[in-house]
């Protein structure tokens, strides 16, 4: 069996060299799956799309080193018998993250209240479901949406109430709760003026051109319609935007590919041992103003931004791809150490953060 991996596909030389199979590497915009002609294990990232593609009975497992399956036309796979899988979750901590640094950034800039003002929620499952748990500990205001599952709202109708609102749904179009256009305008037009929306789920969850007609509404956006080729206009209108990288620290990169390496033993019946860890890190003292930051804002919003301000992540929109592909220098918290924290309470909360206390 013969494995076929994108190159730009972090530590996989790290994880399958532990296979023994023949390994071989690809550029996503030049393979071509289609002529591959012996028994093959494909793995891809989340630009290979595979809907317009006539994929040979030969693949016997289609992996794909994401989270997000939109990408994949799963029931043409299924109807050839072809194996698929994905790496599920493993992104999640670095999208709540990217959340939690862009919830730090909007505080410092006075553009959200933590002590008065109320965040929502749309969609809570890994991400949605993991910032809820960090809202509650510490006491901020929030809602949740999502359809499938237990929440807080049961509709959208009443937005008015919200100056943050985070989207963490996957793209569905022919489905009962369809998230293609979520945001259009009859979302923009319950919403109060200098409302924040973060989007870091799928371009076209947030209609673009909705979006350019509509006034006194700010958009973080790490996702696009049309990627890579996307919008300047759009990107123009918003409050900062980032090229897809919002799951990208190197700990959520580690833990997909770790993940499609795991997914690929288990296809081929291989029992494996995990390897060890092979992430920077960095240590970091408890400071001054961290425990002042806990007091003003009830957040550590300084050392978040220290260990990773999403702002230094805007892009020229021509860039977007480039960017994207050489994109792995991001630190995750957990990769992160605290030393000289003062008092048990400071600690649980950097914890819950996923930063490490030593």
């Amino acid at each position: 069996m013969k494995i076929f991996i994108d190159k730009k596909i972090p530590y996989s030389d790290y994880f399958f060299d532990f296979l023994n199979l023949d390994l071989e590497k690809f550029t996503d915009s030049s393979f071509e799956i289609e002529k591959l002609d012996e028994p093959s294990i494909v793995i891809v990232r989340s630009t290979f799309k595979t809907h317009e593609r006539n994929i040979p009975d030969c693949v016997r497992y289609l992996c794909s080193v994401s989270t997000g399956e939109d990408h994949i036309d799963k029931e043409s796979l299924e109807q050839k018998n072809i194996n698929y899988g994905f790496s599920t979750g493993a992104n999640a901590i670095a999208v709540q993250e990217y959340f939690f640094s862009c919830l730090s950034k909007l505080i410092l800039n006075n553009k959200f209240d933590p002590r008065n003002e109320k965040i929502l929620i749309i969609g809570a499952g890994n991400i949605g479901g993991g910032i809820k748990k960090v809202l509650d500990h510490f006491g901020f205001k929030y809602d949740t949406f999502d359809p499938f599952r237990a929440s807080s709202l049961k509709s959208l109708d009443n937005l008015s109430a919200y100056k943050l609102i985070t989207l963490h749904v996957p793209y569905t179009t022919n489905v009962e709760h369809p998230t293609r256009n979520l945001v259009d305008s009859n979302f923009l037009s319950k919403l109060c003026k200098d409302t924040v929306i973060i989007n870091t789920s799928r371009g076209g969850v947030v209609s673009e051109k909705d979006f350019l007609h509509s006034n006194d509404i700010s958009v973080i956006s790490d996702v696009f319609e049309n990627e890579p080729n996307i919008s300047p206009k759009f990107c123009e209108k918003n409050e900062y935007f980032t090229p897809h990288i919002a799951g990208h620290s190197q700990f959520s990169k580690y833990a997909m590919t770790k993940m499609a390496f795991y997914n690929v033993a288990n296809f081929l019946n291989i029992e494996v041992e995990e390897p060890e860890p092979i992430l920077d890190n960095k240590e970091e003292s408890f400071s001054k103003e961290t425990q002042n930051d806990f007091k003003k804002f009830l957040f550590p919003v300084s050392l978040i931004l220290k260990t990773y301000d999403f702002t230094l992540d805007n892009f020229e929109p021509n860039l977007f791809k480039k960017i994207r592909d050489d994109y792995n220098n991001r630190i995750g918290f957990s990769q992160v150490s605290i030393k000289g924290c003062l008092g048990s309470k400071f600690k649980k909360s950097l914890e819950i953060l996923g930063f490490k206390v030593i």
